[in-house]
């Protein structure tokens, strides 16, 4: 049986999420499939449950990289894939079941160089439950104000751009959006006829950035799905994006790039610009990360030389006039001048803002006082409420709710109760009732408070940046 896609699983100590992964694989409705398994050295038992799985499976090939890199992990996939087309799958997420029948069908009938969806991200809840959120690479939002140089380019929205073969133009704007991999598949031999491979720096170092950077510069017609497929957990404390290296990963990527003469060359027109564009956004995102793991602390031996290099390569950027305010908006546009310019001062304003969030974050654990908790609203400020407390480790009881039709179901594993419900549950717990609507507030509290439920427990004025 000819592989239709060959997808390719890099691992490393992946043991208590690789079943869930593999089974999504090998579950897939697109049988047609080589399944590429590249492991780095595990010691948790990945190894023996990709061999027991292997032995199930005809289509699963074994391979053994004695270089921890990711990018050496997908190199050897890469190099050793039979299928038309390839795709990544990180083993310690999932994907639903017609993932790759979708893509692959898209890809076939517009002979598509790449084809992508949105995915979405998930968290563990204490309850064990999963809380997913839908990543959008277009919304119906403006999706950043263009100059009218740019907007000559896209005479459609944005958001429009969902199922239409794009070109090499609208293909350069999505290099900082589209920024990993896994959500696509790409053909193969566009891939091997431009030589995109991934750069083979240490361990799990951004390197889909670069990966996706030449994909951008060489693809001649890619699309995306208005649809979700992919399943990307969030939460593990070793993974990469939460690493205090990572302002130095991604310099090593653009550097990588930059010494590569035949990218640098194919960058022209609006590949150019927004080539600079993305690295500015890696820089100024990432910095920020970083300095909020350093609790705003900016003086670190290891941000010096990625900051200097970033600082360098975007004000000549600017000078050059490749990059521009009409491309970010004014508040973006402001930080990044701040950031080149003055690096402290920048710092500074960060910390400050953190540190408002942080005494909002205490102002509002204070005010629950360890209480268990129950919240009124179900809505989206119901939901990120819901995520505070867990993250906070606070008991959450119910949700609570005046539309009927919602009584006596569960929200993610909690049930949802009637304010009748709450009142009489009230009286026999310690519990306080956070209000999460931004409107009525008053007209609940009152409610609750008719009910026979102490005003004292009803905290309707939560700290701003909570929900």
């Amino acid at each position: 049986m000819a592989a239709k896609v060959s997808v390719i699983l890099p691992s490393l100590n992946v043991a208590a999420y690789l079943r869930e992964c593999l089974d999504s694989v090998m579950n897939q409705s697109l049988q047609e499939l080589e399944i590429i398994c590249i492991d780095a050295g595990s010691t948790d038992g990945t190894a023996d449950i990709l061999k027991e799985y292997a032995d199930r499976d005809s289509r699963i090939i074994l391979l053994h990289s004695k270089i921890k890199s990711y990018g050496r992990q997908v190199n050897m996939g890469l190099d050793h894939a039979g299928g038309k087309y390839v795709a990544i799958l990180e083993t310690d997420d999932w994907i639903e079941k017609d993932m790759y029948q979708c893509l692959y069908t898209k890809a076939e009938e517009d002979r598509l160089d790449y084809v992508a969806t949105d995915f979405d991200t998930f968290i563990r809840l204490q309850n064990g439950c999963n809380y997913f959120t839908r990543q959008h690479i277009f919304s119906d939002v403006a999706w950043r104000d263009m100059g009218q140089e740019e907007s000559d380019i896209f005479p459609t929205p944005v958001h429009d751009w969902y199922g239409q073969v794009l070109g090499p133009d609208r293909i350069a704007v999505l290099r900082s959006t589209d920024y990993v991999l896994w959500k696509g598949i790409y053909n193969r031999e566009f891939l091997n006829q431009n030589g995109i491979r991934l750069h083979e720096s240490p361990g799990a170092a951004f390197q889909d950035m670069g990966f996706l950077q030449q994909v951008k510069s060489y693809a001649k017609r890619a699309a995306y799905i208005d649809k979700s497929f992919y399943r990307y957990r969030q939460g593990r404390e070793e993974a990469s994006s939460g690493c205090a290296e990572g302002l130095r990963y991604y310099e090593g990527e653009f550097r990588w790039l930059n010494e590569q003469q035949n990218f640098i060359g194919s960058l022209k027109g609006a590949h150019r610009n927004y080539y600079y564009f993305t690295m500015s956004i890696a820089f100024l995102t990432k910095y920020e990360q970083i300095l909020s793991n350093f609790h705003g602390e900016w003086k670190d031996d290891r941000l010096e030389e990625p900051c200097e290099w970033f600082q360098r390569q975007i004000s000549d950027a600017v000078d050059e006039g490749l990059l521009k305010e009409s491309m970010y908006g004014r508040e973006t546009w402001e930080r990044l001048r701040l950031l080149l310019g003055a690096r402290e001062a920048y710092a500074r304003r960060f910390a400050d803002r953190e540190n408002a969030m942080k005494k909002a974050v205490q102002d509002c654990l204070c005010m629950i006082a360890n209480r268990p908790v129950v919240i009124f609203g179900c809505g989206i400020r119901g939901e990120r409420l819901m995520l505070f407390c867990d993250r906070n480790q606070i008991r959450m009881d119910a949700f609570c709710d005046n539309k009927e039709e919602l009584h006596g179901k569960k929200k993610f594993g909690i049930p949802v109760i009637s304010p009748m419900e709450l009142a009489q549950m009230a009286g026999d717990r310690n519990q306080v009732v956070l209000l999460s609507m931004k409107e009525g507030r008053d007209q609940v509290r009152n409610q609750l408070i008719a009910l026979g439920i102490e005003e004292s427990r009803v905290i309707e004025k939560l700290p701003a940046g909570i929900v």
